[in-house]
């Protein structure tokens, strides 16, 4: 359910979750910014259960968590350890 940054092959469906001002003041190239509450109460509506997607968030704690609900759900979700802090540190 975590993965390495490194480890990820497609970085096409990063999702960042935190807030659009984290989002703007720093990202990872290439990412979208889906805030945690919005993709939680409407999943269906960003992702879909036949792709892979990475969630990154400050430190992946929180990521962890949204992957842990969606997989649930039937997603297949992994959490970016360590976070975005991990990348830019």
């Amino acid at each position: 359910m975590q993965i390495d940054f490194s480890e990820i092959s497609n970085k096409d469906n990063i999702i960042d979750i935190r807030s659009n001002f984290e989002f703007n003041k720093y990202s990872v190239s290439g990412s979208i910014n889906i805030p945690r509450n919005e993709l939680l109460r409407n999943p269906e509506r960003y992702i879909n259960k036949f792709d892979t997607y990475y969630f990154i968030c400050s430190k992946g704690h929180t990521s962890l968590s949204v992957s842990k609900i969606l997989n649930a759900l039937g997603y297949n979700t992994y959490s970016i350890t360590g976070g975005i802090e991990k990348l830019f540190n």
